[in-house]
């Protein structure tokens, strides 16, 4: 059996590595835009910043794949498939047949539509080439635009290697789709105490410069400045999908063996739109993670052993500097097609802070900072637990004299949650 797929990224070698260890015999593509083995998306602000050498952001090596007998193919971009023949077709020509396809191309670094984003001094920090691109780049001012987790980390690079920066975002916080505002208020101003300056609600409406980056241009105000990071997310990649006429949504459409709409053809990672393994909602959740057991599941199914996939979970992480944080489940953004309406627990100690959403009494939600986000991992096995909490402050009593091993992570969350004090 032969098997392309289709991306070289984490999802794509998942399904690739796993196939090879369960059948020596199949027959392994992949092909790459990119023409270096498979690295760490995560991994380049940290050797961006020089915290990392860039051999340590590479998660195989070129030995590696010729050991498990998969063939690569650099430097193509698939740009059509042929379902009804089975083969796909990349932009340099090349013509691959297949017997079954896997779609694991992530996404494309979302650019906005702002005069001058085309200037020398304008980067990125998505894909390896880019970074390095910056990496050598001679600046000394740089504004990050955009504030989710690859933004905050850039920018904590580039501060490091002696930049001044700012990070200019649309929305009213940072880090908008993994904290609600409160937590996201006392990660600004951590990020200003650390000298880089945050504005948020504010709207970069041009990048002026003859040949090269001069100042950038916003709603607010003008910043004179050498460098620009775009840090404004990833699209998922789905025009692929559609030359196949497979169905698609804001991602991949698949079911829950990750197939899509046509026959053999499966698709895994950032490109595919799921659902929440909690609620059973569609979701979009593009961490690592995810498209690790996105990619285990893909290469079962294709082997033949019928496995279907729960769904996604939202788990991240920010840290930056001495500062950390952690989110999980739903925001109370995130929460406006849920019936009900969510209760919020918060706790504050110094420069620690938990933030938890419950709704019913379930946990479907939170973020902590410092020392709370250290024992997240109590709160995450609560909402899978679909632990009712008030219950649990009604027996708190009897839960907290008891010796039974079996009662120690409620007896933890109690404490977690206060109801000794």
């Amino acid at each position: 059996m032969k098997v392309v797929i289709i991306g070289n990224g984490i999802a794509g070698n998942q399904v690739a590595f796993a196939l090879s260890q369960q059948n020596q015999k199949n027959e392994i593509c992949i092909i790459s835009a990119e023409d270096v083995p498979e690295y760490d998306p995560c991994s380049l602000p940290y050797f961006l910043g020089g915290d990392v050498e860039k051999k340590d952001i590479f998660r195989k090596k070129l030995d590696d794949y010729e050991y498990h007998n998969i063939k690569l193919v650099f430097d193509n971009k698939v740009v059509s498939i042929d379902p009804g023949e089975k083969y796909v077709t990349t932009d340099k020509g090349l013509e691959i047949n297949y017997d079954k396809l896997v779609l694991a191309h992530g996404g494309d670094l979302f650019i906005p539509p702002v005069e001058g984003i085309d200037k020398k001094g304008v980067f990125s920090c998505k894909q390896l080439l880019e970074t390095e691109k910056l990496y050598f780049h001679k600046g000394s001012c740089a504004v990050v635009i955009g504030s989710g987790a690859i933004g905050i980390e850039a920018a904590e690079a580039l501060k490091k290697k002696g930049y001044k920066v700012y990070i200019i975002e649309l929305l009213d916080w940072i880090l908008p789709a993994l904290f609600d505002e409160p937590t996201a208020k006392r990660l600004e101003t951590a990020l200003e105490g650390y000298g880089i300056h945050v504005c948020t609600g504010e709207k970069v409406v041009q990048i002026k410069g003859d040949n090269k980056v001069t100042r950038v241009i916003t709603d607010k105000q003008e910043i004179t400045c050498d460098t620009v990071v775009v840090a404004t997310g990833v699209v998922p990649g789905t025009s692929l999908a559609k030359t196949a006429r497979i169905k698609t949504d804001r991602g991949i459409l698949v079911n829950q063996n990750m197939e899509t709409s046509v026959p053999d053809i499966y698709a895994c990672g950032d490109c595919v739109e799921t659902i929440d393994a909690c609620t059973g909602e569609s979701a979009m959740f593009q961490l690592k993670h995810n498209a690790i057991e996105q990619g285990q599941i893909v290469a079962k199914n294709i082997s033949g052993e019928k496995v279907r996939y729960q769904g996604a979970h939202a788990f991240a992480r920010a840290h930056f500097f001495k500062t950390h944080a952690a989110t999980f489940g739903k925001t109370i953004r995130g929460t406006e097609c849920i019936l009900g309406r969510p209760e919020i627990i918060e706790k504050e100690s110094g420069k620690d802070y938990l933030r938890v959403i419950l709704l019913d009494g379930k946990v479907i939600g939170g973020q902590a900072i410092g020392k709370y986000a250290d024992s997240i991992g109590l709160l995450i096995g609560a909402m899978w637990r679909k632990d009712d909490i008030n219950l649990l402050k009604r027996q708190w009593k009897r839960i907290a004299q008891t010796k039974n091993a079996d009662k120690l992570p409620q007896i933890r969350l109690g404490h977690m949650f206060g109801f000794g004090t």
